[in-house]
């Protein structure tokens, strides 16, 4: 046999030499890891044996020698007090079934036991593959297992405090940057964190682990962070994207700037990802405010050549409304005087020439003295109309209950032939112009006797109420908190409320002059009225079910409400 190695058998440390000079040899002689892995268990074996039970054992590694015809490498135990054959022993049982050849002979050295594993006949042997082998063996470590595992231990804990230190500068490091640094596997979950990202939001990493950032990111942009951090992070990829956090000391949300690096191992395999938010929150206020800035300036133009517009428009409309609002009144006032003199002498052809008048004749100056009748009415009602834009009167204390009397002593004719039934309740006390407030309530109680069906008996009934501004409709609504709604309600032929808007506006009429008598300017008035009191009108109707009016006007006009 060709000694490669020998040493001595004396502790238990030794058989880890044992273990790891079998492995070496078979190694060199190119066994397979599984053959190499026997033969050093199978060596262990006896060794142990030898160790527990032999006097000065010793172990010898070798070759046989090339003149054999089975090269095999060898492992050769020696026992100086023949103790190990002696033994009924389950390792030696076991050792010599691992390997191709187990043998024990007696010695002037003692008891020898030899193991034997072929290797390929491939693999050349000589003197000079001996030789390197030998200085394998030589260069390994003669210190005793039991100083290397000493040696090693202490390079170890060396390793682990370095490391340690390494890991205390990393987190002071960490934990002095103004930032929220974490590191994380590709499935999110989080692995350490610095002080900032646990004082930030509040919670612990067994916190934010726990409910997967649910109380910490805000709900518009978690599926979206989740699904880019699933997308992007088992492929490895660097990303950057923006997310909004919550400050657990102010409850407030402010935007992230997040840069997501995997951190790889050495065959770039991917061990960690390390996680870096920075406040943007800052910088997106001043791009907000820089935007809303330009805005505003462009707004604030816009805005003045808007007023510089309007300003000219209402110029233009003041002057045009008022030489129109002249033109109306100054033209009605001229038309009166020929219209009187038509109807005069309409009047005298019917009173002192009817008997010489032919019946055709008659009735043409009928007609004229109705057509100029209808003119008169037109022509009072326009002057009434444009007096409301030129004739502004302050106000003063008006009893809308001795107000309502006069206008049904006015109205005592029409109400004694139509048999009508006016009923109202006490009434507030307001500031207002008792003229127009008249001409408003004359106008709104002779229409609802005037659109009356032939087979009903006029029920007018008139109230009033406190209304808060819900209850007015929402186009009519001012900053007023409440209003006081004046409500004329008859029993008369109503009208479809499709009309509603129509019904208020100049010359407009629901029904022929055939039908009923009529202008077209009463409900245009009443509106005038109301809204130079500060206020609106407003109908509610059904056809054949009578008709609702009701005057909205601000609680601010009310001086005091009888009750």
């Amino acid at each position: 046999m060709y000694k490669l190695a020998e040493f001595p058998l004396n502790y238990e440390q030794d058989l880890v030499l044992v273990h790891k000079r079998a492995l070496k040899l078979g190694e060199l002689a190119g066994l397979p890891l599984m053959t190499r892995t026997t033969f050093a268990t199978a060596v262990s074996e006896v060794s142990r044996d030898a160790l527990q039970y032999g006097i000065d054992a010793s172990l010898t590694l070798g070759i046989t020698p090339e003149i054999e015809s089975k090269r095999c490498i060898v492992a050769k135990i020696n026992d100086h007090g023949h103790q190990i054959a002696r033994q009924k022993s389950k390792r030696l049982d076991s050792a010599t079934r691992l390997v191709d050849d187990f043998r024990i002979s007696k010695s002037g050295n003692g008891l020898e036991v030899r193991l034997y594993i072929r290797f390929p006949a491939s693999q050349c042997v000589n003197e000079d593959n001996i030789e390197h082998w030998k200085k394998q063996f030589n260069t390994e470590s003669t210190e005793s297992p039991n100083d290397e595992i000493k040696r090693k231990n202490s390079q170890l804990q060396d390793l682990a405090e370095r490391f340690r230190t390494s890991e205390r500068q990393y987190q002071l490091l960490t934990d002095s940057l103004p930032f929220l640094i974490f590191t994380a596997t590709a499935e999110g979950k989080v692995l350490n964190a610095n002080n900032w990202l646990k004082k930030y939001t509040g919670e612990s990493v067994a916190q934010l682990n726990k409910t997967k950032w649910a109380t910490v990111i805000h709900e518009d942009d978690a599926d979206d962070w989740w699904s880019h951090w699933g997308a992007t992070a088992p492929a490895g990829n660097t990303f950057r994207t923006e997310i909004r956090i919550r400050n657990a000391e102010t409850g407030a949300y402010a935007w992230h700037q997040v840069t997501a690096t995997a951190l790889r191992g050495e065959k770039n395999t991917i061990l960690s990802w390390s996680v870096v938010l920075m406040d943007t929150n800052a910088q997106k206020m001043v791009e907000r405010t820089l935007k809303d800035n330009q805005e505003l300036i462009e707004a604030k133009q816009k805005l003045e050549q808007s007023q510089h517009e309007l300003k000219l428009n209402i110029g233009e409309l003041n002057r045009s409304n008022q030489e129109l609002a002249e033109f109306a009144y100054v033209a009605s006032h001229d038309l009166q005087e020929p219209l009187r003199k038509i109807q005069s002498f309409g009047s005298l052809l019917v009173e002192q020439f009817t008997h010489e008048l032919s019946p055709p004749a008659q009735d043409l100056v009928h007609r004229m003295h109705v057509a100029a009748e209808r003119m008169h009415v037109l022509i009072k009602d326009l002057l009434t109309y444009s007096r409301l834009n030129t004739h502004h009167q302050p106000f003063s204390l008006v009893d809308l209950n001795v107000l309502l009397q006069e206008v049904l002593e006015d109205l005592e004719m029409t109400i004694r032939e139509k048999e009508a039934r006016i009923e109202f309740k006490s009434l507030p006390k307001i500031q207002g112009n008792p003229v127009h407030l008249r001409q408003m309530f004359q106008n709104l109680l002779s229409n609802a006797m005037k659109f009356m069906s032939p087979d009903r008996t006029p029920h007018i009934r008139i109230f009033a109420q406190e209304v808060s501004i819900f209850e007015i409709p929402a186009p009519m609504r001012q900053r007023e908190p409440s209003y006081l709604a004046i409500s004329i309600e008859d029993n008369g032929i109503g009208f479809d409320e499709r009309y509603h808007n129509r019904i208020f506006q100049l010359f407009q009429r629901l029904h022929s002059k055939d039908q009923y008598s009529g202008t077209g300017i009463g409900l245009t008035i009443c509106k005038k009225v109301a809204e130079m009191h500060g206020g609106t009108i407003a109908a509610l109707s059904q056809p054949g079910q009578g008709t609702t009016f009701t005057v909205y006007l601000p609680q601010s006009v009310v001086v005091t409400v009888e009750k």
